[in-house]
């Protein structure tokens, strides 16, 4: 589907997307693809291509974004070997993994341009990274050109002690006391740049909360951690009629009946039974969120749920009429 401009696929662990034939693709010799994409569950990519009368090639790299909330852009080039001729005529993704949702926001292929690949890098390496409440100190450092932050601070470091002990020991006594000073100071350097970069993601992580909860009145209040869940909230707002009942069957434990409560009133909730408390009233809704025990079976035309006790259908004959994501979705019963 495309919502909010953006390309969405709800895919299973594997599966292919073949870009469509009539794709304007330059004729250099190794062109590049450039895809700006999210995954919303763990996954990996790896991109195929074929120039006419060439087996199909597959890229040696495999894309595994950062499980987080934000869009990254790669680089991948599409390298022919020397025994095809002609340009390249087709191009797909795989994708492995868990099942979950891809979004693509952008994507095109044509020549290497070195501007637009530090600029990509530059927005990656500026990308606040994910909060993970009370493990603050162990967050995934930002990305610069394919590698983490810390790697290549890390790689400097390696060749500058490298480079230093080479010196060392041809050195003299008052030159390796310059050398001990000099490499000293360059660590402390790097320690510094490092400590920059963390505090600005920091930043960005308080202004994100500041600006998603603080500051926004009572009624549009969000933290960051239940932003998936506030946009399921819209889907339900949209699709559920305001006079309407539903049942809700959230993933076990969920603490935050309250505020479904809240967001969806005066539409009336009934999550602990799986049957209509209300007699003669109807409840055609049921709302399923993040719950992987409740499916839809598209032979019975019914919610089905499945336990350690095991399973059974929870609804009459209905139709799924919106999909969040692959457990997550509002289910209306034929009326």
């Amino acid at each position: 589907m495309i919502q909010g401009g953006v390309f969405r696929i709800l895919g299973k662990e594997e599966f292919q997307l073949v870009l469509p034939p009539g794709l304007n693709i330059p004729a250099e010799r190794n062109p590049y693809l450039r895809i700006r994409l999210r995954f919303q569950s763990p996954r990996y990519m790896r991109v195929f291509w074929q120039s006419r009368g060439g087996k199909p090639i597959l890229s040696l790299r495999v894309i595994q974004p950062p499980f987080d909330r934000h869009f990254h852009t790669y680089w991948i080039p599409l390298a022919k070997s020397p025994e095809q001729k002609g340009k390249v005529e087709r191009v797909g993704l795989f994708f492995g993994g868990r099942p979950g949702w891809i979004e693509i926001d952008s994507l095109d292929i044509g020549p290497f341009s070195l501007k637009e690949y530090v600029l990509s890098q530059w927005q990656e390496f500026c990308l606040p990274r994910p909060l993970n409440l009370a493990t603050i100190n162990f967050l995934q450092s930002p990305w610069l050109f394919n590698k983490s932050f810390a790697s290549w601070l890390n790689i400097i470091a390696a060749l500058i002690l490298i480079g230093a002990a080479i010196f060392y020991f041809k050195a003299g006594d008052k030159q390796k006391i310059k050398i001990v000073s000099r490499i000293g100071f360059t660590m402390l350097v790097l320690w510094v740049v490092y400590d920059i970069r963390e505090t600005y993601s920091q930043y960005k992580m308080v202004e994100e909360i500041y600006l998603s909860y603080v500051e926004p009145p009572p009624e549009k209040k969000t933290f960051p951690a239940l932003g998936d869940f506030y946009r399921f909230i819209d889907l339900c707002r949209e699709k559920i009629p305001p006079d309407s009942q539903y049942h809700f069957y959230p993933y076990p434990d969920w603490p935050y009946d309250c505020r479904i409560h809240y967001f969806l009133y005066p539409r009336r909730i009934h999550s602990d039974t799986w049957i209509n408390i209300i007699e003669g009233e109807e409840i055609p809704y049921h709302v399923v969120y993040k719950n992987p025990r409740v499916h839809y079976d598209l032979s019975r035309r019914r919610l089905r749920y499945t336990g350690p006790e095991g399973g059974s259908f929870i609804s009459p004959p209905g139709d799924v009429i919106a999909l969040f994501d692959r457990n997550s979705f509002i289910f209306l019963e034929d009326r």
